[in-house]
């Protein structure tokens, strides 16, 4: 279950971050090492038989570059018999300085890193506040689910990265025209929606909330989307998230407000996210779900596992490369309109010791990387390091990399990545989904673009 540790500093304070590895991605549980064995008592067990050093530091669980979990130290920190499990609700950052702790001499070396929130069991990516960055707004990174060969299984698990609360600097996805502000008094709470249908939310803070399903999507667009994407993006968007919300329920799911579902805002976290645009932009998100009422996406009669990503390299993934099954309305389709995105291409180094030890890689060893083959969506199928064969997916998730196309450049104790795409890159393409829009696109062609062969009623 554990693939590594490491020491790092994150926004000042000293973790020690596991990596945990998930046999499907982010299945729906946790493939444990142990047979009958619980989550915590294997993280025990791995901090003892590696006779993991620690003072007092949190610990953090990690899948993907993803944190899971928080280890919050009760008593007598450095006993591992002693602490507690807590899930992180959202830990997003963008662009957070991180420290990593060079265990032979302790010297700090800060590198910027682009963490943001991919998913599981309430999970997200290096712990510290959510910072408002005007530059670039990533949508959701990316819905996982536990995706089987039968068209009703059950037990997605929503990935998403980023709040919704940044203006995207990308053009290609932006309407022509920015938003109109409102630099009146404070507007009064806007009316609820309508609605025959109820949704239960267990929201982070503890509480338990029951609205309509209308204005709990409002909530969940809000959250997932830019809300500056144009309008039909946003209503193909409304459609994705009420049907992963009835297929949940449909299933016997519980509706959060975080990545353990998919995420929701209230209007009072709404306002605070976009300002004197609350208004202009809770109009839009609300047009969009309202126009789109009652509108489910369908394959042979069954709810679809309504997955999406932030990005595709350029093609989407076929399903059977990610989660190793076929699932007839997953397959890769030409996504070319994000390359156009801000989020398309991204470049990081990491330190070639730190990363033979997420691989599990003896450090003595004379050490290459290799790309074996790559599938039809120019994403990475299988890699060698060393004498090991990794797949892509597999790759991506213990090094943390935004998607499994990447190119790998080794020079001078560094590894330098290219990585194109953002997410896993099954189903919408949310990027994807505004610049189809604003090519004149509609919320149903762009559904019957990205998911194959379904019915919208």
């Amino acid at each position: 279950m554990i693939a590594g540790y490491q020491f790092k500093k994150i926004n000042g304070e000293k973790v020690l971050v596991l990596y945990l590895n998930y046999d499907s991605e982010f299945g729906k549980d946790l493939k444990l090492k142990h047979k009958n064995s619980s989550m915590k008592e294997e993280i025990k067990r791995f901090i003892k038989e590696k006779k993991i050093k620690r003072n007092g530091e949190k610990i953090v669980l990690s899948v993907g570059g993803i944190i899971l979990a928080v280890l919050l130290l009760t008593e007598h920190p450095t006993q591992v018999d002693d602490f507690q499990l807590t899930y992180v609700s959202d830990g997003i950052i963008q662009n957070a300085v991180v420290e990593k702790i060079d265990s032979s001499n302790q010297t700090e070396i800060k590198e910027d890193m682009d963490l943001k929130m991919e998913t599981t069991t309430s999970v997200t990516e290096e712990i510290a506040e959510a910072e408002i960055i005007d530059q670039e707004n990533l949508p959701s990174n990316e819905i996982h689910t536990n995706v089987t060969q039968s068209t009703t299984s059950s037990g997605t698990h929503v990935t998403n990265n980023n709040s919704s609360n940044k203006k995207p600097s990308d053009s290609s996805v932006n309407q022509g025209n920015s938003p109109q502000t409102n630099t009146g008094s404070e507007s009064a709470s806007p009316q609820p929606i309508v609605s025959e249908k109820q949704v239960t939310v267990y929201r982070s803070n503890g509480s338990v909330i029951t609205l309509s399903l209308e204005e709990y999507l409002i909530g969940v667009v809000g959250a997932e989307m830019p809300a500056s994407f144009p309008i039909e993006a946003l209503k193909a968007q409304a459609i994705v998230s009420r049907t992963y919300a009835l297929k949940k329920i449909e299933n016997g799911g519980k509706l959060t407000d975080s990545v353990s579902t998919q995420r929701y805002k209230d209007n009072d976290e709404l306002r605070k996210d976009w300002g004197s645009s609350f208004d202009t932009y809770y109009q839009k998100i609300k047009k969009a779900v309202t126009e789109t009422k009652d509108l489910e996406i369908y394959y042979q009669g069954n709810y679809i596992d309504a997955v999406y990503h932030s990005t595709s390299n350029g093609k989407t993934e076929d399903a059977v490369y990610v989660w190793g099954h076929d699932i007839p309305y997953l397959k890769s389709v030409d996504s070319s309109w994000d390359k156009d995105a801000s989020s398309y291409l991204r470049e990081t180094s990491q330190d070639f010791s730190n990363v033979l030890t997420l691989l599990g890689v003896d450090l003595r060893e004379d050490v290459s990387f290799q790309i074996l083959s790559r599938d039809s969506s120019g994403r990475v199928l299988e890699i060698k390091v060393g004498t090991k064969i990794f797949t892509g997916v597999e790759f991506r998730n213990l090094l943390g990399l935004r998607s499994a196309d990447f190119d790998l450049v080794l020079e001078n104790g560094i590894l330098n990545i290219t990585t194109r795409g953002y997410g896993h890159g099954v189903g919408m393409s949310q990027y994807g989904a505004g610049g189809m829009a604003k090519s004149g696109y509609t919320y149903d062609q762009i559904l019957n673009h990205y998911y194959t062969g379904v019915t919208i009623h």
